[in-house]
């Protein structure tokens, strides 16, 4: 199951689309980065539920966010109607799919940490197309500016709602290395379970580069013993979606920090939020 060295290295190569490369001069650094930026990734045709959902997330940055936002597109085209005129804080990014060969096939939430890579954020927020922010949202990067940093590199996700355990996911193949008996300790697994809109600053660019690589070449986790309990060895590439590789690679690098639920599951919920009298 391991992707190619050629096909891996197209795999981090993007493109600034011409209609916003003005916009991408204007937003970023001499460098070509951007201080701060939301971050999410979009593939399907124009009429795709998608595509409609991106629209209403990159609406919402502009409404509630003076900080810009990059859409990474892994299909083939985006709507016509997203201009640098209407959207004046947008920039689109393209870069190939995922391959599509079996033996070599990736779930297509991968991305994601593609997107992560190559979109050029010194601080960034990770949002999937299915999310909006709004009022406050901007207070994210100073939070993670100050919690990511030299001394704790890695990135930082919101605690999930459900705290899946090896009663939930019985057959998940790395409950074994992590916590196969979740009444007991469990010295492999630093934190519960987090949900996959991470927060970074570029300290935290290794730690995508790494355990992305790891996946792509299908890399094995050797079995170490921890605290007396022995974790066996696990095949990187048997993890199948990004979540899950998000939360095994920070409880492999010792992770210890993780946002309370800042991203509601439930437009019900953020009605509450709404509604709440002080």
């Amino acid at each position: 199951r391991k992707i190619s060295l050629d096909i891996r290295r197209q795999l981090v190569r993007a493109r600034v689309d011409i209609r916003f490369q003005k916009t991408w001069r204007r937003l970023s650094n001499r460098a070509g980065w951007l201080t701060r930026a939301w971050v999410s990734f979009v593939a399907g045709p124009q009429d795709s539920k998608f595509i409609k959902m991106a629209e209403e997330l990159i609406k919402s940055v502009h409404y509630f966010s003076l900080s810009p936002i990059v859409m990474v597109n892994f299909g083939f085209m985006t709507p016509e109607s997203w201009t640098p005129r209407r959207f004046p804080n947008l920039v689109i990014l393209h870069a190939k799919p995922m391959p599509t060969d079996p033996k070599i096939r990736r779930s297509f939430n991968f991305n994601k940490i593609r997107a992560m890579l190559i979109s050029r954020a010194m601080i960034g927020v990770e949002l999937d197309v299915d999310q909006f922010v709004g009022p406050g949202c901007d207070r994210l990067f100073e939070l993670t500016e100050k919690q990511v940093t030299k001394d704790y590199r890695l990135p930082i996700l919101p605690a999930h709602f459900a705290d899946w355990s090896s009663k939930d996911q019985p057959a998940a193949p790395w409950w074994p290395r992590y916590c196969p008996r979740p009444d007991e300790p469990c010295p492999m697994q630093t934190l519960r379970w987090g949900h996959a809109h991470p927060t970074w600053t570029f300290w935290s660019l290794p730690f995508f580069g790494k355990w992305l690589r790891r996946h792509f070449r299908d890399e094995k986790l050797p079995q170490v013993t921890v605290k007396g309990f022995v974790a066996p060895s696990m095949r990187v590439a048997d993890i199948p979606e990004d979540e899950d590789l998000l939360n095994i690679a920070t409880w492999e690098e010792n992770g210890t920090k993780q946002w309370c639920k800042f991203d509601v599951p439930a437009t019900d919920e953020f009605s509450f939020l709404l509604d709440w009298e002080e």
